[in-house]
């Protein structure tokens, strides 16, 4: 039974337009969608609200496996199906090539520059005739040079001209008691000490075996005790005979001797030879700093010897006991420079009572050179506007830099302005300072002071610790 009302049967379509609560009207049906029926009797709710019957809402249910078939085998999805899959491949292929010549062709990074192990310690000069009861334990032994080293927080021992004069195979028994020796040759090899001696003479001692048996004249320069070291045979002797030395517990061989084109390519041939088969090493390039500190030594001759010698590594042998005689108030100066310098200092004097008093101060240096800043950095002066003030910076990227700055003058102090190095700026921290006719102290808690403006007062020193702002 169908009821009638405003001119519609129930269960009928109407275009009638039904109004909404913000005054439009929309449709009351949609010819595209499913037909809305109106519908009563006795399944309706007993409250007489009528109830909708909107038929099926049809669904996508896509293509069935039959219909996806017919395609499969046509020319076109052939051909495009090909198409894709080899542009997938090719791509992946184009973009792995791409990223190897991305590697290849990327610059590379420069290898991270080390020092030789020669290089890296100070060196503490040891002569056992002139040694001291260091240990304590009533008697000079082979253990005072562990204890000397370690005071001193050095890593390498030179015993001055170990190899005879006579015979480059032997003692020097005339400096030397050969019992002794080897007890500190086993005892620093026991210590994890490195030992270093002179390199054999170039001009050989009259008396040298080579000399006197005659039947080495072809090791000789003409009518000559020089070494020819361009002869072939004589380089593969010299190699021998400091294998030798390596195997009696000596690393290292210094060459004193003034450098020319036949002793660089020996020593090159020499020290390879060394370093492939037993970590040896011969160096060059002995400065005595004896000759340099003399009456008239100042800020300014120092600059001067600095910028001469920084550049090469220099091997600096250096008694600052011996210093104060001549340099007296200058001699903590110049051992503060000395260790932070591009170089290695070679100790010498160190009695029981001067290592006491000093030793503090040269195991701080000693940590300090350390800091890669130290080994590798760069290193760059200070113009400072007086002439009485050495300062320096050691900057390296990524790594903390050190400020040195000793002021000679015995009455005025002095600013220094380390802000016109590349890469020094801001604050830096108080690491270790010499003050007047006093040693040097530990300044790590101290406040930090600016770098464009640290007062050095009159023959102080001072070593600031600072973040480079590359």
């Amino acid at each position: 039974m169908t009821e009638e009302k405003n001119g519609v049967k129930n269960g009928e379509a109407t275009t009638e337009m039904a109004p909404q609560e913000d005054g439009t009207k929309v449709p009351l049906t949609n010819d595209a969608g499913p037909e809305v029926k109106f519908t009563s009797g006795a399944d309706n709710p007993p409250n007489g609200e009528a109830k909708i019957d909107v038929g099926v809402v049809p669904t996508f249910s896509g293509l069935s496996k039959e219909d996806l078939m017919k395609y499969s085998d046509d020319p076109f999805w052939i051909r495009l199906r090909w198409f894709l899959f080899i542009l997938f491949w090719a791509g992946w292929v184009a973009m792995l090539v791409a990223a190897i010549v991305i590697i290849v062709q990327a610059p590379r990074c420069a290898p991270k520059e080390t020092l030789l192990w020669v290089q890296e310690s100070a060196m503490v000069n040891y002569d056992p005739s002139k040694a001291a009861d260091i240990d304590g334990n009533g008697e000079t032994t082979a253990a005072d040079v562990k204890e000397l080293a370690n005071g001193l927080g050095v890593t390498t021992v030179y015993l001055e001209k170990l190899i005879s004069p006579l015979n480059f195979n032997e003692l020097n028994v005339k400096r030397y008691n050969k019992v002794k020796i080897m007890e500190i040759l086993e005892q620093a090899k026991k210590d994890g000490l490195h030992v270093v001696t002179d390199f054999v003479d170039i001009d050989v001692d009259p008396d040298n075996v080579w000399v006197t048996d005659g039947n080495h004249s072809e090791y000789f320069e003409p009518n000559s005790n020089k070494l020819n070291l361009t002869n072939p045979s004589l380089l593969e002797e010299l190699k021998g005979i400091l294998r030798s030395w390596v195997g009696k517990g000596v690393q290292g061989f210094i060459i004193s001797d003034p450098m020319n084109a036949e002793l660089e390519k020996a020593k090159a041939f020499l020290d390879e030879a060394l370093k492939e088969e037993v970590d040896g090493a011969v160096v060059s390039g002995v400065i005595d700093m004896q000759k340099e500190l003399v009456s008239g030594f100042n800020a300014a001759s120092y600059r001067q010897f600095l910028d001469e010698h920084v550049h090469d590594w220099s091997y600096f042998k250096y008694n600052p006991k011996v210093a104060e005689g001549t340099i007296n108030e200058l001699v903590d100066l110049v051992t503060m420079t000395l260790f932070l310098v591009r170089g290695t200092p070679v100790l010498d004097g160190f009695d029981s009572s001067y290592l006491e008093k000093e030793k503090d101060t040269i195991h701080q240096l000693s940590l300090l050179r350390q800091k890669e800043s130290v080994q590798v950095g760069s290193m760059v002066f200070v113009n400072t506007t007086s002439d009485n003030v050495v300062a320096f910076a050691r900057v390296l990227k990524g790594t903390p830099g050190y400020a040195v700055a000793v002021n000679m003058h015995d009455t005025n102090g002095t600013i220094v302005d380390f802000t016109s190095i590349e890469g020094v700026k801001g604050k830096g921290e108080v690491h270790l300072s010499s003050i007047q006719n006093a040693t040097e102290v530990d300044g790590a808690n101290s406040e930090k002071q600016d770098l464009n403006n640290i007062h050095v007062g009159p023959l102080e020193g001072i070593i600031l610790q600072f973040v480079p702002s590359f």
